[in-house]
């Protein structure tokens, strides 16, 4: 019977590496034609949901709850604009810092004799490599502490960027969350919440005479799709936390090879100023190093 079982996973592992050799293989004879689709609809779709909720919430949803010449109403319009604002400024500043290993000054591009074993060949950019930097299929290059390719950005995430990626997943997540508290409470004080599920409408038996049914059916589906950003942009700013926690990746996430505590690893993705890169994309905030030499620790926890 064991042998069965080690029979049927071993199967099982071969058709997933097949399946993961072809899939690699499609990356590869299409590279071009899938940058040119997955990643222009990833930001329009990023775009349309930030701004649909944006618009929604201070027309509509805040004016709702507020007086809207109010002073809370005006601080709360002004704090939902610096959210966005935070989002597309860092994925902006995301997009266009180069995180590659070619972007190293050429002095940089050869090991010190003392870290020589630590480096790999990349036999696709035909260079050695530093520690944590990885190949991207899609980007064609090796990326220094690679953690993903991210489509939103059309960039991989890594040393150099990871602190701008983070701090638009915060904002993200803030503002998707802030958003959802806002659309609750707006479809609960219109009455609409009865409709945001089917089985709430046959339980309470809301009449179809209804003349604002169309509206309240409209903003409990708001509330929906509301809920699905939160939890989206919630899951992966959990993910990104804990790999900057552990100073991992996302390959290797529950890694703590080069775990130097928590502050030092938030330091290392946030640089020098540290939790004040919230206020700006564009607060300098210099890195401990270059991305090259990794301080190792023995940590064997998971």
């Amino acid at each position: 019977m064991v042998k069965f079982g080690v029979l049927i996973v071993r199967r099982v592992m071969c058709i997933l590496y097949c399946w993961e050799e072809a899939f690699l293989d499609f990356l590869d004879r299409h590279n071009t034609k899938i940058q040119a689709v997955l990643h222009p609809l990833s930001m329009a779709s990023l775009l349309s949901v930030i701004g649909f909720l944006l618009i929604y919430d201070m027309l509509y949803a805040l004016p709702g709850l507020m007086d809207s010449q109010g002073l809370c109403y005006k601080l709360n319009c002004m704090w939902s604009i610096f959210m966005v604002y935070s989002i597309f400024s860092n994925l902006w500043v995301c997009f266009w810092t180069d995180t590659s290993v070619q972007a190293l000054p050429a002095l940089r591009l050869r090991p010190p004799q003392e870290e020589a074993h630590l480096w790999h060949y990349c036999s696709s950019c035909e260079i050695m490599v530093p520690p944590r930097a990885w190949h991207c299929r899609l980007c064609k290059v090796c990326s220094l502490k690679r953690d993903h390719h991210c489509t939103f950005t059309a960039n991989c995430i890594g040393h150099f960027n990871q602190r701008y990626f983070l701090v638009f997943l915060f904002y993200g997540t803030l503002g998707s969350f802030q958003s959802l508290v806002y659309n609750f409470m707006f479809v609960w004080k219109s009455g609409a919440f009865i409709v945001a599920d089917p089985f709430l409408i046959m339980s309470f038996g809301q009449p179809s005479r209804d003349p604002f049914m169309g509206w309240k059916v409209l903003t409990s589906m708001v509330l929906k799709v509301n809920l699905v950003a939160a939890m989206a942009a919630g899951g992966m700013f959990f993910s990104q936390m804990l790999m900057v926690y552990r100073n991992s990746t996302c390959f290797l996430m529950s890694d703590r090879t080069y775990d130097l505590g928590a502050m030092n690893n938030f330091r290392q993705v946030l640089g020098r100023r540290g939790f004040w890169t919230l206020l700006s994309a564009h607060l300098n905030s210099p890195l401990p190093h270059d991305g090259t030499e990794w301080q190792m620790t023995k940590h064997t926890d998971v």
